[in-house]
C-alpha cells in the first residue's frame, strides 16, 4: 500500500493537548460474564435505548427551554503547597501544607452572570497523630487566632493492621496532606451548593462526593459535568459511538449503579474540528437517578439540558481547558481566585507568624 496507507485509513494531524489520565476499568461485567474488579459500580448501557443499537444523538434538535436550564454554577478553588515539614519521635517526615480554599456560586440572570455566594478559608493540613494532643490543641488554637484552620490528616492505612501508621516515604505523606486539603475544598463547594438546591444547578465534577450525604439532594436538579475522564464506563459499541461524536452530539444515557449515588450519565461533545484528538472536547454529564426518575424518566430533558450545556461551552481559544469547560464555571473560578491572597505572600506571612 505504501505511503498512501495513512490517507487510506483516514489519518489526520493532532494539535497539542493537555495530558489526559489513563482510564481505569469500570466494575461492570465483561462480555464473558466475569466481574471487572469490584462491586461498587455497575453500568446499565440499555438504560435509555433498552437494547437498541447505540447511535450519536443530535441534541440541537431539541429546543432549549431556558426556564429549566441550569441557573446556578458551583465551583471550588484550591491554591496551596507544602511549605514545611516536621519529624515525629520515630523520625517519620510529616509535611505541612498551607492552602487557601474556597467555594463559589454564580447565578445566571438572562445573559449575565453574578456571584451570589462565596466562602474562603486559609487552612493548614498536617498529620497530628504522631504528636502529643495538648501540643496539637495549642497549635490549632494559635492558628485559629491568626486566621488559619488546622486540618488533621489521617495516617496511612496498612492492610492487616488495625492502627494507621506514618511512612518514611515523604511523597506518600505529602499526598495525604494534599488530599485532606482538597477534601475540605469539596466541603466548601457543598456549602455553596446547598444554598438553593431547588434551582437547576451545575457542579464542576462528579456528584458522588457532593450529594451522597443527603438523600434529599439526590432528588434535586443538580447536574455534574466531568471534564477529566478517569474511568471506563463504556462497552465496545459505546466506544465506537463516542469516538465518532461531533459537536452538539451525545451518547445514549446509561445508568451507573453505586452504593453512594446512582447516576444517569452520558457523554457530550462540546468542541471538535480538524486536528483534534478523538477523546478531546468531550465531557461526561451526570444527574442522580432519583431525580431523573422523579421527573418521569424524561430523556427529552436530557437532550434539552445537553443543548443548553453546549450553548454555555467556553469559547476562549486561549484557555487551555476551554474545549471541556463551561463559560459560567470558568467565570466562577476566575472571580473566586481574585479573592485569594497571593500565594508567595501567604507563605511568607505564615513563616513570620510561626517563626520558621
Amino acid at each position: 500500500m505504501g505511503l498512501e496507507f495513512l490517507n487510506d485509513h483516514g489519518a489526520s494531524r493532532v494539535r497539542p493537548y493537555p495530558n489526559q489520565p489513563e482510564l481505569e476499568p469500570s466494575d461492570e461485567p465483561d462480555e464473558s460474564g466475569a466481574e471487572g474488579g469490584g462491586e461498587e459500580e455497575q453500568v446499565d448501557h440499555a438504560y435509555e435505548l433498552e437494547g437498541l443499537p447505540w447511535q450519536p444523538i443530535d441534541v440541537t434538535r431539541s429546543e432549549v427551554e431556558w426556564s429549566e436550564a441550569p441557573k446556578r454554577f458551583i465551583d471550588g478553588c484550591h491554591v496551596g503547597r507544602t511549605i514545611a515539614w516536621l519529624q515525629d519521635a520515630r523520625g517519620h517526615p510529616v509535611p505541612l501544607m498551607l492552602a487557601e480554599i474556597g467555594g463559589v456560586c454564580v447565578d445566571r440572570e438572562s445573559r449575565d452572570l453574578r456571584r451570589s455566594f462565596e466562602v474562603i478559608e486559609r487552612v493548614v493540613a498536617l498529620a497530628v497523630d504522631p504528636f502529643l494532643w495538648h501540643e496539637v490543641e495549642d497549635f490549632a488554637i494559635a492558628l485559629a487566632d491568626s486566621g488559619f484552620r488546622l486540618l488533621p490528616v489521617s495516617l496511612i492505612k496498612v492492610e492487616g493492621r488495625r492502627e494507621r501508621v506514618a511512612s518514611f516515604d515523604f511523597e506518600v505523606m505529602r499526598k495525604k496532606a494534599h488530599n485532606r486539603s482538597m477534601e475540605e475544598m469539596g466541603v466548601l463547594e457543598e456549602v455553596a451548593l446547598c444554598q438553593h438546591v431547588e434551582i437547576p444547578t451545575v457542579v464542576d465534577g462528579r456528584l458522588e462526593p457532593r450529594i451522597n450525604s443527603d438523600s434529599r439532594l439526590q432528588r434535586c436538579p443538580i447536574i455534574g459535568v466531568v471534564k477529566q475522564q478517569r474511568k471506563d464506563y463504556l462497552h465496545p459499541e459505546g466506544w465506537r459511538v463516542y469516538l465518532r461524536l461531533e459537536p452538539a452530539r451525545r451518547t445514549p444515557a446509561f445508568l451507573i449503579r453505586s452504593a453512594g449515588v446512582p447516576v444517569v450519565s452520558w457523554y457530550l461533545k462540546l468542541e471538535g474540528d480538524r486536528n483534534t484528538l478523538p477523546n478531546w472536547g468531550v465531557v461526561r454529564v451526570e444527574i442522580a437517578q432519583a431525580y431523573f426518575e422523579r421527573i418521569g424518566k424524561d430523556f427529552s430533558q436530557i437532550n434539552r439540558l445537553s443543548h443548553a450545556l453546549y450553548q454555555m461551552r467556553c469559547r476562549h481559544a486561549t484557555y487551555g481547558r476551554g474545549p471541556v469547560s463551561l463559560e459560567p464555571i470558568v467565570w466562577a473560578e476566575k472571580k473566586l481566585r481574585a479573592l485569594f491572597s497571593q500565594p508567595t505572600w501567604l507563605a511568607q506571612h505564615f513563616y513570620r507568624l510561626t517563626g520558621l
